[in-house]
């Protein structure tokens, strides 16, 4: 077991750590803002001039289309399985509860900080 001194270091330690990540964090979400804005006016460019690639010093800006699933969610499962047994609901039910029931579970253990406003 550790003396009160060094769980006092590690604890000090760890909340240094959390400012500067919290920082840091709130810096790149500024930059990934300001990209998304840049990305999204150039999106509508190359789109409107039909451009597929822009040449630049370091590479390439390609333009491209790529077909995203929506994720499979409660919402979605019901729906869909509701449209797959058209005349049975209660089995479209039970198999979506069946499903979500039978998932696996992980524990993970951490430590959170939680920070008074």
């Amino acid at each position: 077991m550790e003396t009160k001194e060094q769980l006092v270091q590690q604890i000090k330690g760890w909340m240094t750590n959390d400012n500067e990540i919290r920082e840091i964090q709130a810096r790149l979400k500024e930059l990934k803002d300001k990209r998304k804005g840049f990305a999204d006016n150039l999106v509508g460019i190359m789109r409107k001039n039909e451009i597929d690639c822009f040449d630049v010093n370091d590479g390439k800006l390609i333009y491209t289309k790529t077909k995203v699933k929506a994720p499979l969610n409660k919402t979605t499962l019901v729906t869909s399985l509701m449209k797959y047994f058209k005349d049975d609901d209660e089995q479209a039910k039970e198999l979506v509860q069946f499903l979500l029931e039978s998932r696996e579970e992980k524990v993970k253990e951490s430590i959170r900080r939680k920070v008074q406003k």
